[in-house]
């Protein structure tokens, strides 16, 4: 492949990772607020960015191959690697049939819905994956999404090991970028007294905290979780 178009790819890549360092910084800044909506806004940011990496790198489909191949080959990543699975690689394929299906083998079931909290010390402790549409275990750190379990800690890891590998070659390919960044860092030490303290945002999951337990949706004649 043409170090040009490998270039844009590499590009690309390092974009997608920092979308999800920074969604990452919204999801701790989210539980510490106990602000439901921000955690899930930032879990499904973090899986769609996830997506994008995986599919550039891993695809499923017979006409990326090449690229992919070149792309891994390129970064030194091996074919078998956490981001490539299939819960990751079809997280957004048929999204509507996806939802059509879940709903329909949820009928008459116990479902969980936009649940935040430790589920095994909640009263949803029975609840089969498979029937819980959206949740984040704050004790696992297990995000589900309509019925697919994914390990964050592990996810994030897989991430921050791409990311690492990606800015190796795109400081080589666009070290004026880089430079561009550095010089932004250093600032005249009149500019530096004027301007607001700057803190440096965690890359890490979020800590334990209490968050809040958003109740699972009602949907009759369907047996939901009592709302608390």
């Amino acid at each position: 492949m043409d170090m040009n178009v490998i270039g844009l790819h590499i590009h690309e890549l390092r974009n997608q990772c920092r979308f999800i360092e920074a969604s990452v910084d919204i999801l701790n800044q989210s539980m510490e607020n106990q602000a439901p909506i921000g955690i899930f806004f930032s879990l499904q940011n973090i899986m769609l960015g996830t997506n994008q990496i995986a599919r550039t790198l891993w695809t499923p489909r017979k006409k990326g191959k090449d690229r992919a191949t070149a792309l891994r080959q390129a970064l030194e990543l091996p074919e078998k690697y956490p981001l490539n699975n299939e819960g990751i690689l079809s997280l957004v394929d048929h999204a509507d049939e996806t939802n059509d299906q879940w709903i329909s083998q949820s009928k008459d079931q116990y479902i969980l819905y936009d649940f935040i909290g430790d589920i095994a010390s909640s009263t949803h402790k029975d609840v089969e994956t498979k029937n819980i549409y959206r949740a984040f275990d704050t004790n696992t750190k297990i995000y589900t999404y309509i019925g697919v379990s994914f390990n964050l800690e592990a996810l994030l890891k897989a991430i921050g090991d791409v990311s690492n590998r990606v800015n190796q070659i795109h400081i080589r390919l666009y070290p004026d970028q880089w430079k561009e960044v550095e010089e932004e860092k250093v600032e005249p030490v009149e500019e530096k007294k004027a301007a607001p303290k700057k803190t440096t945002p965690k890359k890490t999951i979020p800590k334990k905290t209490a968050a809040k337990k958003t109740a699972p949706k009602k949907t009759a004649p369907k047996k939901t979780a009592t709302k608390k």
